[in-house]
């Protein structure tokens, strides 16, 4: 049996395989996972010595149980206590353990210590001043620099192993292929704010260590499983030795637009305003590419990828020559390995000058699908997206800040029928400098009216669970009118398929109105718009995201005990149907649609779970 998932759900959960080999192995170094999980060949080891090493201790996650019917609560994670976990040198008065240890991850949950005045000797983008139009060399973290984040493990499930993060969450990448530079800023800019909203489409991680957690996707708990800053970065200890503190894993969301370029003045879309959050970069870099003509946005955006360490460097690395034609080496290999460890929602490639390929850009944040179908279709759609977002010259920035509320809540419960999410009311203004509209309209339950869309601190804040009883169009929109809002809260409905109230045109019905101007022939074209179909079904809610299928069959299974524990046998009957849908012998509409009617095989109607 052979699966498209984005994780083994029981990974991590005892003996959930036959075989398997004890753990505390020497190389994972954890409680949960044997070292038969990683594969023998050195680069995965290395990776993951790396990140333990530079941490200085083993990256520890916390995911937050979902609370069932019977789910003892508060829960408390048996196999990994908090007094047992090796934090290193860091130490915190906890009354739980004596004041023995201190619980630390990079995954935010709980409770917030804020760190002032920390001495530090880097380069920090300071969003106060336009990001943008200057960078400042600082003595001290600013007062408004983030808190971190120590979240504890009440109501959560622990995990112990960069394996975690890099051996899991499938992600399905896109890799585009731009014209030329300014063609592939484009891409990266307008794709970013979209990450969000494909998470939560995508959405297929719903267990974690054989538990119902209390997320949809695997995006927050894959960047703090090997989330590799040291205790200087991460704030917790004065800066000596680490260049600047870090606030984000280099697993994680990108930290500044690119902008236009200075090859394409007439775009006046992007405002550096929107680079509205703190990030360190290696000054020295940055001046070298200034002084060789590079603009701002471009070189402050490499220079943040050489503030972080390679994890490990090969001898052929380390070569000054190449050794397929002997030439002195340019140093490519050697950046490709920067770009490789980092691993942003989307990440610009520069062209290579051995495969002669142009400037491209990929798009990381989508959850693997279950079939082959489903991941035809959301590649056929980005793909689509990226023309459309070149040849009409679409404006789909959004502040930095509000996207990451965005990947915040895209990770929520059902976040693709539930949740909302800052968005660009008009996806056509802007180009000329001249704006629609202004402020953003918020349609929660709190008095939210007209602000500017950077908070006090100016950084991104961890979006709240969405008020389920609240009526989003009977709420107050604030001062002014919700057509001419320059960012308005929407659903995915309406992002994707469009919304009256708030003339939003809706992006798929723009890709739907490009199709014909490719002038394909017509068997072609209906295939398309078919693949198309099956997203704009799941943004409306029609059909259900792979993470609430496997919810529902959790739920309706004999042997589940509502208490948010998937035991072996739910999972095995759970993926032995998983497979039967994938191969075509078991139908699934609710979660396929139409979309099904193209698989092969011999299809028999059994019952499935339905929403």
């Amino acid at each position: 049996m052979l699966l498209s998932i984005s994780q083994f759900p029981l990974l991590g959960a005892g003996t959930y395989i036959d075989g398997q080999g004890p753990a505390g192995g020497p190389l994972l170094r954890s409680q949960l996972l044997s070292d038969e999980c990683l594969h023998p060949i050195p680069p995965f080891a290395l990776e993951i010595d790396g990140i333990i090493d530079r941490r200085g201790t083993v990256p520890y996650t916390a995911v937050p149980v979902f609370r069932d019917t019977d789910t003892p609560w508060p829960f408390v994670d048996s196999e990994l206590l908090p007094a047992k976990l090796d934090l290193g040198i860091l130490r915190l008065p906890d009354a739980a353990n004596g004041g023995a240890r201190m619980r630390d991850s990079g995954c935010a949950l709980d409770s917030r210590v804020q760190s002032n005045g920390i001495h530090s000797g880097g380069t920090v983008a300071n969003p106060s001043q336009g990001h943008g139009s200057s960078a400042v060399h600082t003595s001290s973290v600013p007062a408004s620099s983030p808190l971190i984040d120590i979240p504890s493990s009440r109501n959560c499930l622990l995990l112990d192993s960069p394996l975690f993060g890099v051996g899991s969450g499938g992600v399905l990448r896109v890799t585009l292929c731009a014209a030329d530079l300014e063609e592939a800023r484009v891409l990266y800019d307008h794709l970013a704010p979209i990450s969000a909203i494909m998470i939560a489409l995508t959405a297929s991680t719903p267990i974690v260590r054989g538990h119902l957690t209390d997320r949809d996707a695997y995006w927050d708990v894959q960047c703090s499983a090997v989330d590799d800053r040291s205790a200087q970065e991460r704030g917790f200890v004065p800066l000596t030795t680490a260049k600047g503190k870090l606030i984000k894993s280099r697993f994680g969301t990108i930290d500044n637009y690119l902008g236009p370029g200075p090859a394409n003045k007439k775009d006046l879309s992007f405002d550096p305003m929107y680079n509205d959050i703190y990030y360190t970069y290696d000054s020295g870099a940055n001046q070298s590419m200034a002084e060789s003509g590079i603009d701002k946005e471009l070189s402050q955006h490499v220079a943040s990828l050489f503030i972080r360490d390679l994890h490990f460097a090969t001898a052929k690395m380390l070569r000054d020559k190449d050794d397929a034609t002997g030439a002195r080496s340019n140093g490519q290999e050697h950046f490709k390995r920067f770009l490789g460890c980092n691993r942003p929602n989307v990440c610009l490639y520069p062209p290579n000058t051995r495969t002669r390929s142009g400037w491209e850009v990929e798009f990381m944040s989508l959850e693997v699908q279950l079939t082959d179908a489903e991941n035809a279709a959301l590649i056929t759609f980005i793909v689509l997206l990226s023309r459309v977002i070149i040849s009409y010259r679409m404006n789909l920035y959004l502040p930095i800040s509000l996207m990451d509320q965005n990947m915040a809540r895209a990770q929520g419960v059902n976040a693709a029928k539930d949740q909302l999410f800052f968005f660009r009311r008009d996806l056509f203004s802007g180009r000329d400098g001249k704006q629609s509209g202004s402020g953003r309209i918020s349609r929660r339950g709190h008095n939210s009216n007209w602000h500017s869309p950077y908070n006090s601190r100016g950084m991104a804040t961890a979006g709240a669970a969405p008020d389920r009883n609240a009526t989003p169009r009977n709420q107050s929109l604030g001062t002014g009118s919700p057509y001419t809002a320059e960012y308005v809260e929407l659903t995915i409905d309406e992002i994707l398929n469009g919304s009256p109230t708030y003339k939003i045109t809706g992006l798929l019905n723009v890709v739907l109105s490009y199709l014909p101007t490719m002038r394909l022939e017509y068997d072609i074209e209906q295939d398309l718009r078919r693949q198309l179909m099956l997203i704009r079904r799941r943004a409306s809610g029609k059909l259900c995201t792979l993470a609430s299928w496997m919810r529902k069959f959790v739920h309706e299974h004999p042997d589940y005990h509502h208490d948010s524990v998937v035991h072996p046998s739910v999972n095995y009957d759970m993926l032995r149907t998983m497979n039967d849908i994938e191969e075509g012998r078991v139908a699934a509409p609710e979660l396929l649609g139409s979309l099904q009617d193209g698989f092969g095989g011999s299809r028999v109607q059994t019952q499935s779970p339905t929403m």
